[in-house]
């Protein structure tokens, strides 16, 4: 597991952890020095580390004659998947508390594969997502809800309101009231984000120049073996690795 105390160890002059954040979010961030990893740092231009946090960068796209792609949100973390959205902690529950418990249902659970991927859409995001249904990741993403539910403050309406959209179901509503998130439980997919909103021809010229970089990580798979916690330092930093937690460890 890689967690502050590491990473100050092993970089020097890395600025002192944060005791707590004003939130919290599970992602799955690939392991370093694999593959995906790779490309992560490439394409983003930072690490999941919480210390190299250069600005989005078209790095992965050098070369190509297009314009620069837009810059993500400025909160945004590099290469993940989401598990369990941000959020800020309930009174009485501590960040020592949180870790804890993600130590343990980590431990308890086994690494899952995504199988083949493929490059999609999500609104005007791309994405790499299963090209067949996993069950075993959405499993997994619902336990996170209810395993650290206990932990979550109830959402903000500032929360509420980042993910509301005209376009969302009765139900999904049900879920942004509930969760701060409508994308949760039932309706969860697991995707890896590549970029912030983009137009839809940008998308596609986007898709089409990097298919040749991802098309031998999208045909092996890659596999989900651990979960990593972030905290958000609050305003417009990208949220940093707070620790990596192996499945099964």
């Amino acid at each position: 597991m890689l967690n502050c105390a590491h990473l100050e160890n092993e970089r020097k002059g890395a600025a002192a952890c944060r005791p707590s954040f004003a939130r919290y979010a599970i992602y799955f961030t690939p392991q370093p020095g694999t593959a995906l990893a790779a490309f992560g740092r490439s394409w983003f231009g930072r690490a999941n580390d919480g210390i190299t946090l250069q600005a989005f960068s078209d790095a992965g796209l050098s070369g190509t004659s297009f314009a620069k792609i837009a810059a993500a949100p400025g909160r945004y973390t590099g290469l993940h998947a989401l598990f369990r959205a941000p959020f800020a902690l309930r009174d009485g529950m501590g960040p020592e508390a949180l870790k804890s418990r993600l130590t343990t249902f980590a431990a308890r659970r086994k690494p899952v594969e995504t199988g083949p991927l493929t490059l999609s859409r999500a609104g005007r995001f791309l994405v790499l997502r299963p090209v067949e249904a996993t069950p075993a990741l959405e499993w997994l993403a619902a336990q996170c809800v209810g395993a650290f539910e206990d932990f979550a403050a109830p959402p903000s309406d500032t929360e509420r309101e980042e993910h509301a959209s005209p376009h969302l179901s009765d139900y999904q509503r049900l879920l942004l009231e509930s969760f701060g998130d409508p994308f949760v439980l039932s309706e969860y997919r697991f995707a890896i984000t590549l970029t912030g909103p983009l137009d839809a021809a940008h998308l596609e010229r986007v898709a089409q120049a990097l298919w040749p970089v991802l098309e031998e990580i999208c045909a092996s798979g890659v596999t989900v073996d651990g979960l990593s916690l972030f905290g958000d330092p609050g305003g417009r930093t990208p949220m940093r690795l707070v620790g990596r937690y192996r499945l099964g460890a």
